[in-house]
Parts: structure tokens; C-alpha cells; sequence
């Protein structure tokens, strides 16, 4: 059965899941992805004794001496062989995994399609983008905890254009680079959550969080933002404040918030330079992000110095 003409599978449940996931997030597949998902009653061990990166309930395995990449669902038998150079996976998915299909494609699946990203010039990193009233571009990077889906909400609710509050990818754009995002509902924690005051949404059990499609907080959604100012987030203090940040000192964060450049050669250099480019294109800052940012008119541009 086909979903697509580069991503094919056996299974309609499946076939389902996957349609309906990959439409939400208005991210397309390139004509040379070559995706196979079998849904089968066994899946076999790697033998493979290279060393395990861990990412949430993923084991990724990759590099030398074997060159291509083998992926791992720690969570229910699932795994993925991904080609050293060809965006091509063949994917193996067990009935249990298959029993909780919405986390397969979040955590496991997301993963692989990373990896094959990568090998068509997106890279990932973890970030919010939008665009403001006044039409500028803003990527907010940061950890988990560090405010970014929650600001990427307020913003939302002040009118801002919103692209993503945490799925990004590199791409470049000319002389610039440009930042394309993976649409997904605005994932709030209880404490976010009660500083938007919004009802509906979303319940996101398993996560213990709660969604917001950016169209639900009043604002549009975009496919891709060419930032003129990042902003390297964290919570803390009584006053929100951003402190500028040399070009040359940010490429070091951004990195720790894009570790695939670590795990293979495969696009590296690319990947470095368009980190580089974004870098010199935008104004960088780190902030601290406070309470009295939701009290602010025009919310993160109040405070830039």
C-alpha cells in the first residue's frame, strides 16, 4: 500500500497514522526519500557494536565503521536502517508498537525522518520562530524547561505569525539561512498552560502537557522564518531581560541545541556553515525570561536593547 509516492507500507492502520501525522505538519516529503514501514511479528536485534547515542526513548547508532545508521525505539520493538548518503529507511514496526501509533510517530518515527532530512540539506534543532508585527523573523533556542513553547504561545495570542514552538530545521535560502518548521500543536506544561489563560486546546496525557494549534490562540501559521534575531532562552528572575551575544559566542549553544551534527560526516559541513550564516545574519541574544514578559504590549520586543 502507498501513502505517498516515496513512502510505502504494509499495513492500513498504519498507513493511516502516518498520512494524517505527515498532512498535519505540513512538512513534504523530497521526491528522493524512500521510505518502506513493514509491520511485522518479530523485530530482530542489530548487530551492530557501535557506540549508542540516546535520544528520549530512541537508541541511535551511527558513523564508522559501518557508515549507514541503525535507529531503536526503546519503547516497543521497533528499528530503522538508514542509508549513509540516500535519504532511504527501511523501517520495522512491531504489533505492540503499532498499539501506540500517535508516540511511534512523535519520538520514533520523527528520529528517523530527521536523519533523512539531514541527507537533503534540513537540519534540526530544537527552536521556536515567528514572525512579529513588524514582519522581522525571531528563533528562540533553547532546552526543555527553557520557555520556548510558552512564549511561542503568547506570542500566538499577540497576533505574532507562528511557525514552530520546538521541531526546526536549517535550510539554507540564498544568502540566508532560513528555518522551516514542523507544524504540531504548541505543547503548554500545567504552569505555561495557567499564564496564557486560554481554554480548549488540546490534552496531551502522555506528555502531561496541553496543545494549542497556533490558529486556536488567534494567530496564523507559517511554513518557514528567515530569522533577523535569535534569542537563547532561559527561566529565571523577577525582570525578563536580553543581553546581546557576539556571533562568534553563539555558534557554541546552537550546536548543543542541534546535536545531530555530532553523530555522522553525512551534510556536517553544511550543517556547520548554515549555523555560521544564521549566526552573522541575525542579532543574537540570551534571555531570561520572567513573568513580566506576559504583562509586556509588545511582548519579547519590548526588551531588546
Amino acid at each position: 500500500m502507498t501513502l505517498t509516492p516515496n513512502l510505502t507500507s504494509n499495513n492500513p492502520t498504519l498507513d493511516s497514522a502516518v498520512a494524517e501525522w505527515l498532512l498535519e505538519s505540513r512538512m513534504e516529503l523530497p521526491e528522493d526519500f524512500r521510505v518502506v514501514l513493514n509491520v511485522v511479528d518479530s523485530v530482530g536485534e542489530w548487530d551492530d557494536s557501535r557506540e549508542i547515542f540516546q535520544q528520549a526513548d530512541v537508541d541511535i547508532r551511527a558513523g564508522e565503521p559501518l557508515g549507514w545508521v541503525h535507529v531503536t525505539w526503546r519503547a516497543a520493538p521497533a528499528r530503522a536502517r538508514i542509508d549513509e548518503r540516500r535519504a532511504e529507511a527501511i523501517v520495522e514496526v512491531s504489533r505492540e508498537a503499532l498499539e501506540q501509533v500517535d508516540y511511534f510517530l512523535r519520538s520514533f518515527f520523527l528520529v528517523t525522518l530527521i536523519f533523512l532530512w539531514k541527507r537533503v540539506g534540513r537540519y534540526h534543532v530544537h527552536a521556536a520562530t515567528a514572525i512579529d508585527p513588524a514582519g522581522r523573523g525571531w528563533m528562540l533556542i533553547g532546552d526543555s524547561c527553557s520557555g520556548k513553547s510558552t512564549t511561542t504561545a503568547l506570542l500566538a495570542s499577540r497576533g505574532w505569525r507562528v511557525s514552530t514552538d520546538d521541531i526546526a530545521f536549517l535550510a539554507p535560502g540564498g544568502d540566508r539561512a532560513r528555518v522551516v518548521g514542523f507544524r504540531s500543536p504548541i505543547a503548554l506544561r500545567p504552569g505555561g498552560f495557567d499564564l496564557i489563560g486560554r481554554a480548549g486546546g488540546l490534552a496531551l496525557a502522555r506528555r502531561g502537557k496541553h496543545g494549542f494549534w497556533p490558529e486556536d490562540l488567534g494567530a496564523a501559521w507559517v511554513s518557514e522564518v528567515a530569522p533577523d534575531i535569535v534569542v537563547f532562552t532561559a527561566i529565571g528572575g523577577d525582570r525578563t531581560t536580553l543581553t546581546p551575544l557576539p556571533a562568534r559566542q553563539a555558534i557554541t549553544p546552537l550546536m548543543q541545541r542541534s546535536p545531530w551534527v555530532l553523530f555522522e560526516p553525512t551534510g556536517s559541513q553544511e550543517h556547520l556553515d548554515l549555523m555560521a550564516r544564521l549566526t552573522r545574519q541575525a542579532r543574537c541574544y540570551t534571555a531570561t525570561l520572567a513573568p513580566d514578559l506576559f504583562s509586556a504590549p509588545g511582548a519579547l520586543g519590548d526588551f531588546l536593547p
